[in-house]
């Protein structure tokens, strides 16, 4: 992730071939989704 972070400012995050999230990189990185499906677990509040 810091690779991705490093390198740009927008990201797309599918999981199994679906969107599920896009824009800024900081803001999907901290997307409660994304993180379920590429950690498998929740986000925290």
């Amino acid at each position: 992730m810091r690779a991705v972070m490093a390198l740009t400012d927008r990201i797309v995050v599918l999981n199994h071939g679906k969107l599920i999230a896009q824009g800024r990189a900081s803001d999907v990185m901290q997307d409660r989704e994304v993180v379920s499906a590429y950690l498998g677990r929740p986000a925290h509040a």
